[in-house]
Formats: C-alpha cells, sequence, structure tokens
C-alpha cells in the first residue's frame, strides 16, 4: 500500500538506530561492580557481627547467613541457597552446612525441617550443586578444619552423571568418558588472621588438594578482599582453560590459578565467574532419589498365574 507522503512525512533515517553508551560507562562492567558492591557489604557486616560477639552479644550464624543471602541475589533463581545437613543414599552424612547451592525443583528435602525457619533440613547429595565453608578469619587451623569438612563431603555417595545427559529427566548416550555432575566446593572467609598471608594459606590448601582425588579436590578458596584460587589446565593448543572437573581435564594435570586484590577487581566476583560456570554446565539425575533414600527393600507381591494381566490395545502393536 502507498503511503501518503504529505500526511505522516518522509521515513526516519533507520540506519542510525544504534544502542547508545550508558551515561556512566559503567553497564560493559554491570556484574563486577555487583559483585564489589556486595562484597564490601559482607564485610562491613562481618565485623559488626564479630563486634557484636566481642561484646558478649551472640553473633550466632550472623556471617554465614550474610554469605548466604549475597550468594541468593547473585545466583539465577532456578538454583536454590539453603543451609541443611548434606546426607547420601547409605545414610551418611557431612554434616550441616551454612550454604548448599541445591535443586529445590527436582529433588525433595530427604526429611523437612520442624519448621520452614528450620537449619536441620536434610539434603540428599545427589541434588547438591554446591556447598560452602564460611569461616570469619581464616588461618591455619580454620582452613584445615574448613577442607576436612568440604572433602568428607566429597566422599559421601554421590552417584554419577553421564557426561552426555542433556537435562535432568532424559539421558542421550550412556557415554561413560565424562560426568556432568561433579561437586563444587569453596571455601570463603571474610578476613585473615592476624599476620597471616593469603600467599602461605595457598600454599597449604595446595598441598593439601594434592593428596585428594580429582573429585574430592576443593574448588576455590576465596578470601574477601584479598583474593581467589581457582583451578585451570592447558588444553592441546597450549591455552589455560578453567577446570570444570567434567570432561577433558580429568584426564590432565591441573594447577591453582591465584586472582590478586586488586587487579582482579572483587575476590567475590571471580568465585562467582567460576561457580556460574560450574553450574551452567552441571546437570543433575533426579529420577531415583525416592527409592534411594527409602527402605532397603522393597516387599511387594506379582501375580502367579500369567493370565492375571492386561494386554496392550491392537492401535499400539500394530503401530
Amino acid at each position: 500500500m502507498a503511503e501518503n507522503k504529505s500526511e505522516s512525512g518522509p521515513l526516519p533515517d533507520t540506519t542510525q538506530w544504534k544502542p547508545r553508551e550508558s551515561a556512566s560507562g559503567n553497564l560493559k562492567s554491570a556484574f563486577l561492580h555487583r559483585c564489589i558492591g556486595l562484597e564490601k557489604e559482607i564485610g562491613l557486616r562481618a565485623k559488626l557481627e564479630k563486634g557484636m560477639n566481642i561484646d558478649n552479644f551472640d553473633s550466632g550464624l550472623g556471617v554465614e547467613d550474610i554469605v548466604r543471602e549475597a550468594l541468593s541475589q547473585l545466583l539465577p533463581r532456578r538454583y536454590s541457597v539453603k543451609a541443611g545437613v548434606i546426607t547420601d543414599r547409605d545414610g551418611n552424612t557431612a554434616g550441616d552446612f551454612e550454604v548448599v547451592v541445591f535443586n529445590e525443583q527436582w529433588f525433595p528435602a530427604v526429611k523437612a525441617g520442624a519448621t520452614p525457619q528450620s537449619r536441620r533440613v536434610f539434603l540428599p547429595i545427589d541434588g547438591v550443586y554446591a556447598v560452602c565453608e564460611v569461616k570469619q578469619t581464616l588461618d591455619f587451623e580454620s582452613l584445615d578444619a574448613a577442607l576436612k569438612k568440604l572433602v568428607t563431603c566429597h566422599r559421601l555417595n554421590r552417584p554419577r552423571t553421564h557426561v552426555k545427559r542433556i537435562v535432568e529427566n532424559r539421558e542421550g548416550s550412556s557415554c561413560t568418558h565424562g560426568l556432568s555432575n561433579p561437586l563444587y566446593s569453596v571455601i570463603i572467609a571474610t578476613d585473615l588472621g592476624h599476620g597471616i598471608e593469603l600467599e602461605s594459606l595457598i600454599n597449604r590448601f595446595f598441598d593439601i588438594n594434592k593428596t585428594l582425588k580429582r573429585l574430592e579436590v576443593v574448588r576455590a578458596l576465596c578470601v574477601l578482599g584479598h583474593g581467589t584460587v581457582t583451578w585451570s589446565f592447558m588444553d592441546e593448543k597450549g591455552d589455560a582453560r578453567p577446570a570444570l572437573f567434567m570432561l577433558e581435564d580429568l584426564y590432565v594435570p591441573i594447577f591453582p590459578v591465584y586472582h590478586r586484590m586488586p587487579e582482579a577487581g572483587s575476590s567475590l566476583y571471580t568465585l562467582l565467574t567460576d561457580l556460574l560456570l560450574h553450574l551452567f554446565q552441571s546437570v543433575l539425575a533426579p529420577e531415583d532419589v525416592a527409592p534411594s533414600y527409602g527402605p532397603d527393600r522393597h516387599a511387594v507381591s506379582i501375580p502367579k498365574s500369567p493370565d492375571v494381566v492386561l494386554k496392550p490395545d491392537a492401535e499400539w502393536l500394530s503401530s
């Protein structure tokens, strides 16, 4: 239909319809700035909680609650950030954890809490994406304690999901050369112990992980305001890539990567980059959770007569 130019005017120059830069110029690094803001907030609130504790007020689990709240704000809604007791299908437990990234959409709690606010929720290791140990101040003793708890969690009975599984309720291949559900584990500390250098803790972190099997390795160490350590490997082209503990990096050496502050911008941002990469690649398998966390034996009876059956419809047989 021909347009009446006298009524509507000339057409605009659509080649000039281009995105513009934000006035502040910070949109490109908006997530980094968000992490920087939350990291500062965690530090200030943690100092307040620690001060209340010094003055004989019970700070309780305040710092853990602060970190859990921050991660809840940063992670996509499909990942629930909870506190609870992690258990496996053999009846073993790694104890109570302050921060658990859990698939609440697909996995039920093995045992619900007495109230919706209860921390005594028992979560199956099968539905756990990541687990975190939170420390107010990190020294050699608290580092060892955190590593012990996380490694114990890695050693729970966690059935492997085949690497070719596309989504949680469908398996595309029976390939067993990798997996898609390694457990992510991290130590988050809000400060360092008096007179302790982060580099010394990193050396001990590496030395302890060197004694572990690959799928027992603790994935990250993050000290807010100081730096974060993750793992990488060299690919066939000689480029350093993040270790996912899923595919080819299971079969080659991995090495620690120290993201030092202030060059890294934010310790929390570095951790979130690594954690989100893991979460987006990770696929869990929920189909046998109920029977696996049920009775050891399922007592059933079946008909002895072959006549006690429902025969298939003719239309299905013909198709």
